[in-house]
């Protein structure tokens, strides 16, 4: 999909109605299942963050979306591929600042160029008792993505329509406690993809594959 056609999508993109639990649902955990539903957030003081989900023409005019893989590091969420964002700072006007902001520290990505689409249904997870926020932007051209090291491994380029077309697997992996558990996720060439990320993915999915059928 080019980006011409990709930004006349966008008008159905905002107006459509999200999926919400129902996509979360999808590709949660199996410890998760039971306790996606914001209503578990009540009583506890949860710690916000935003992400971006960040589409792009490549350089053959294709749309893309970024992902990053985390550095390894003594921590619950090492190493694992997740969107650019982070937690909000006191000069954040907003959680939409927040991602955009976190996404140039974290990518290189000037915040002036990125093209607001609309955000996504909010995602709370239980284990780091974060309450995130995503976000969908877009860029007009391609761009040579400068990541911090400090902060990303690398970079991974998905092909939108390949991930429109692609369908989950089951695979096993080892979670934060070392226990082998079998989750639902997307392979993208040998890149694991799953837990808060893979949920929101499949909201985005649900969303544009609604928009394509119409």
């Amino acid at each position: 999909m080019n980006l011409t056609l990709f930004k006349v999508l966008t008008t159905k993109l905002k107006q459509n109605t999200l999926a919400g639990e129902v996509a979360h649902s999808v590709m949660a955990p199996p410890y998760r299942v039971e306790n996606i539903k914001s209503s578990l957030i009540t009583g506890t003081k949860p710690k916000m963050a935003s992400v971006l989900l960040l589409l792009y023409p490549n350089k053959f005019g294709e749309m893309n979306f970024v992902l990053t893989r985390r550095r390894e590091y003594y921590g619950m969420h090492s190493g694992q591929i997740s969107f650019p964002g982070g937690k909000p700072d006191l000069l954040d006007n907003d959680l939409w600042a927040t991602a955009l902001r976190e996404t140039h520290e974290e990518i290189g990505i000037p915040s002036d160029e990125v093209k607001y689409i609309r955000s996504l249904s909010k995602l709370y997870v239980p284990s780091s008792n974060f309450l995130i926020f995503p976000y969908v932007g877009y860029l007009q051209s391609p761009y040579t993505f400068k990541p911090d090291h400090r902060e990303v491994d690398s970079i991974l380029e998905i092909s939108l329509m390949d991930f429109i077309n692609k369908e989950s697997v089951l695979t096993k992996l080892l979670n934060s406690n070392s226990t082998s558990i079998v989750v639902s996720a997307y392979i993208f060439d040998k890149n694991v993809v799953w837990g808060a990320t893979a949920m929101i993915l499949s909201e985005f999915k649900m969303l544009f594959s609604a928009v394509l059928a119409k």
